[in-house]
């Protein structure tokens, strides 16, 4: 993904053309190197939340009637939800985290959406609005987008100090070929404009590395995300901003021409069930949880933890296994490895990925070859069973 960052001066210009087509390509290398430090992180965070989320969902389920023991679990769960919160900003920055891709009308993504964010800046602040509805579509992860553009236009409050206006605009320009790392094509345009003091190089120059900020306390993660979710959505960025003017930040994603697609239908019900299921994880602490957790919704267990393992009961176990939850990143070898042996030998085993990344790599591999589903690290008990439920019943 291209990153541009202009500071506009005048005279010079062939210079700072060069500058222009050389900058972004350093600055992207070394964003690639964060982001593969801060996906990393986000990984072990999300195995250790695993733990912490299902032994709280057990409690609850062992404590329903104690009205005494909610007042310490809530808090619990709150601070929960905010470590899962940051791992997916994390994930955002390191890997975009396209998890549902859509087709959609971003003008009118970002009309349903702007109110909502006003609640989060300060009301002396001003949103306009200026967004053109007869132009293409994209495809992208509507969770993921309202992460983006709610960063964005924070980070656009922040630069106020408490009085200002941001603009919110759309539009569709063609890319023309200029910059070895832009593909050239149509591209639907997300502009944000607010009239604050501005940004020097420097922080222009830093704006998307993670926990960057110019004031005191450390909030920058946000901005971090925007530069994920956009590279991952085969998208660039450019910042046009200098001390004491506006500053202007456009994202641009490529268009499509296809209708509009469904909402998502979201369920929180708690499904239980009967048959056996084959749990491939490594990780102790995610094994344990995931174990009692099955048990109580209805389920018979079996256990590997390496590659080999898996294979080896696939293979042996003299009984139906009805399903297999395999996670990616296996001590021996990789998830994407194991199913297409594990198909062989049962080829009407059905599978689910598991992983505290997102989808992409190994596990959207494993989905193109006919795994029926995929789940992310930390999942809830009602993520899991409805899971469970639909592909088992599929």
């Amino acid at each position: 993904m291209r990153v541009s960052v202009l500071g506009t001066t005048e005279g010079k210009r062939a210079e700072e053309e060069k500058t222009k087509l050389d900058t972004p390509l350093q600055q992207s290398h070394k964003m690639e190197a964060i982001a593969t430090l801060a996906g990393g992180i986000a990984h072990q965070f999300n195995n250790a939340l695993v733990g912490i989320t299902g032994n709280i969902e057990l409690l609850e389920m062992d404590l329903s009637d104690n009205g005494r023991i909610d007042k310490y679990i809530e808090p619990m769960k709150a601070s929960v939800s905010r470590m899962s919160h940051l791992t997916n900003q994390l994930l955002a920055y390191a890997r975009g985290g396209k998890y549902q891709p859509r087709t959609i009308s971003l003008s009118d993504f970002v009309k349903d959406t702007l109110p909502l964010l006003k609640h989060s800046i300060d009301s002396t602040i001003q949103i306009e609005a200026d967004l053109q509805f007869d132009i293409c579509n994209i495809e992208a992860d509507v969770t993921q987008m309202q992460m983006m553009l709610s960063a964005v236009v924070i980070n656009a409050a922040e630069a106020l100090e408490g009085e200002g206006n941001i603009r919110v605009l759309t539009r569709e320009e063609e890319i023309v070929p200029r910059y070895p790392d832009i593909e050239p094509g149509q591209y639907v345009c997300l502009i944000v404009e607010d009239n604050g003091r501005g940004m020097d190089d420097a922080t222009r120059d830093r704006i998307f590395e993670p926990f960057f900020t110019t004031k005191l306390q450390g909030r920058g993660l946000g901005m971090a995300a925007v530069y994920g979710i956009v590279r991952n959505h085969n998208g660039w960025i450019s910042v046009d901003s200098a001390l004491g003017r506006r500053t202007v930040i456009r994202i641009y994603l490529p268009a499509i021409k296809d209708e509009l697609g469904e909402a998502l239908d979201l369920n929180t019900e708690l499904f239980k069930g009967t048959g056996t299921i084959l749990v491939i994880e490594d990780e102790e602490i995610v094994m344990d949880v995931t174990r009692e957790i099955l048990k109580r919704l209805g389920y018979d267990v079996l256990e590997a933890k390496t590659g080999m393992e898996a294979l080896d009961l696939t293979k042996d176990f003299n009984g139906d296994i009805d399903l297999a939850i395999l996670d990616i990143g296996l001590p021996d070898m990789g998830g994407n490895m194991v199913y297409p042996r594990m198909k062989e030998i049962r080829p009407d085993l059905k599978v689910i990925v598991c992983s505290g990344y997102t989808i992409d790599g190994p596990a959207q591999e494993i989905l193109e070859s006919g795994a029926q589903g995929f789940i992310q690290k930390p999942y809830s008990l009602t993520t899991l069973s409805a899971t469970l439920h639909d592909v088992l019943e599929s």
